[in-house]
């Protein structure tokens, strides 16, 4: 059993940081399959589904484009209004993303989920700082709700986050096998060998690996290694030869 290659990922700019989750890609994702969007949830579309004049008062307004207040647009994002909630994200993310990370991830996933694509990359951004532990269950189900259709359909930067917060101690739980299958589905039709190069890497940067998983992390980087992308292709290979160097020295010292 080989330890986490934590100084190799690092030098790479890939290493992760601490509660068990890892670092973004360090390449960048498709510009063209980030903007692919899926509506979810459609939300609220009608003034005269919210449930109170109040809100209805401030969604007009709103769409007037007339100023309201946060406490306002909070209730309408609440209430499944998509437009509230991307609103409501731009202002939280210029107070500060680590600071407003829950608030962010769960109100960017209603307005992504009713097709507003926007806030996706603050989403997903603000997920890195959050707790597996005590992120409420309801916002984590409503990430994970907008996160796979979109993941599914194409979407490199969803993709990605579906890859990066599932596993062991991470926020969306243990990798199951009909998602780590369709992942390989998705990455197949990418083509590109981001997808496959970072499920290699997030066994890899786990505190130990057995030796299946390792069989698992060569397959995956194998297949990145094929990529019509250098960064990628350089990397899966440059990881490839030095897992080999370290396996031969394991067993030339035993």
């Amino acid at each position: 059993m080989i330890r986490r290659l934590s100084m190799i990922l690092l030098m790479a700019g890939l290493a992760g940081p601490a509660a068990a989750q890892t670092l973004p890609f360090a390449f960048p994702d498709d510009r063209a399959s980030r903007h692919i969007s899926v509506v979810v949830d459609e939300g609220i579309t009608r003034t005269v589904d919210l449930p109170n004049r109040a809100l209805r008062e401030a969604r007009l307004a709103m769409v007037a484009k007339k100023v309201i207040s946060d406490e306002d647009l909070r209730g309408l994002a609440e209430a499944r209004d998509g437009l509230a909630a991307a609103k409501l994200v731009d202002i939280l993310v210029g107070r500060g993303i680590e600071e407003n990370a829950s608030d962010i991830a769960y109100f960017g996933a209603i307005a992504v989920g009713t097709g507003r694509i926007w806030p996706l990359d603050e989403m997903v951004e603000a997920m890195w700082y959050l707790d597996p532990e005590t992120e409420p269950k309801v916002r984590k189900n409503q990430m994970i709700k907008v996160l796979y259709p979109h993941a599914w359909a194409g979407n490199s930067v969803a993709l990605q986050a579906v890859i990066d917060f599932n596993g062991d101690g991470k926020l969306f739980g243990k990798l199951s096998d009909s998602t780590r299958q369709k992942i390989l589905e998705q990455a197949e039709k990418n083509g590109d060998g981001r997808a496959e190069l970072r499920l290699a890497l997030t066994i890899l940067q786990s505190e130990e690996q057995s030796d299946a998983d390792l069989a698992r992390a060569r397959d995956y980087l194998t297949r990145a290694v094929s990529s019509r992308e250098l960064p990628v292709h350089v990397t899966a290979a440059n990881i490839l030869a030095l897992l080999d160097e370290k396996q031969n020295k394991a067993l030339a010292g035993n």
